[in-house]
């Protein structure tokens, strides 16, 4: 998203889940709100290690909603993650990403 005022989907239902404690953290990219954009998977990164954590041991989920681009980013930052984290190659680490997408746990609904 660019910026919270226009297109913050899903607000009241992330804000609810973060209200009624569903979620424990939210973590938002709005890239046009500060003079450096940052992006979500500029956030991924910087939580590697507990995005890796929650990913292999909490068994997280991962939905991705947002522009085609934004979603190949995010694909690879994970590929990323899994790699430097997990202590795998970037082959098994692509291989684990699409275990979690077979299984339902890793989502992409993208578009042009």
């Amino acid at each position: 998203c660019k910026n919270r005022t226009s297109d913050y989907i899903y607000r009241d239902e992330l804000e609810a889940f973060s209200d009624e404690g569903t979620i424990t953290e939210l973590h938002l990219a709005f890239s046009r709100e500060q003079a450096e954009k940052v992006y979500v998977q500029h956030l991924l990164a910087q939580r590697g290690a507990e995005t890796w954590k929650l990913i292999d041991d909490g068994k997280a989920s991962i939905f991705v909603c947002g522009a085609v681009k934004m979603g190949a980013d995010v694909d690879h930052t994970l590929q990323d993650i899994i790699a430097q984290h997990g202590g795998m190659s970037r082959e098994k680490a692509k291989a684990y990403l699409g275990k979690l997408q077979t299984a339902g746990r890793f989502v992409q609904e993208l578009w042009s």
